[in-house]
């Protein structure tokens, strides 16, 4: 009898178990939202022709501050080719890209990260070239 009841008892557990893992918060390793995005410099020619791109993907230094504490949570660097992911929680972030004197140069950019996705941001430096 003992063994009916435990076999019951034991898989009750492991259902009430499996039931709280479904329906228990993501924690920061296992984060499924954030912010991505490309950072682009430019102008990068004199004269723009019909055609003729005058941005390239740039490697920035973006620091990502919390939203509304100012509290700075990260940093990140785009890659070569200007792209850049940070899993974050939902919330609001200020993305401040970290520019030169006086140029280039980039302003910071509040974004809002909601639930299970990812928000796209394009970040543009000023190169100065006018």
């Amino acid at each position: 009898m003992c063994l009916m009841s435990c076999m019951i008892r034991g898989a009750l557990l492991a259902l009430a178990a499996l039931v709280l893992a479904a329906a228990a918060p993501t924690w920061a390793g296992q984060l499924d939202s954030g912010v991505r995005g490309r950072v682009l410099y430019g102008p990068t020619c004199p004269v723009q022709r019909v055609g003729e791109s005058c941005t390239r993907p740039y490697q920035a230094t973006i620091v990502i501050r919390r939203e509304p504490s100012n509290r700075v949570l990260t940093r990140t660097r785009s890659s070569l080719r200007g792209n850049f992911s940070v899993r974050l929680a939902p919330g609001r972030y200020l993305l401040v890209p970290q520019s030169g004197r006086p140029y280039p140069r980039s302003q910071p950019q509040t974004i809002a990260v909601h639930p299970h996705r990812y928000t796209f941001v394009t970040i543009r430096y000023d190169s100065g070239i006018r």
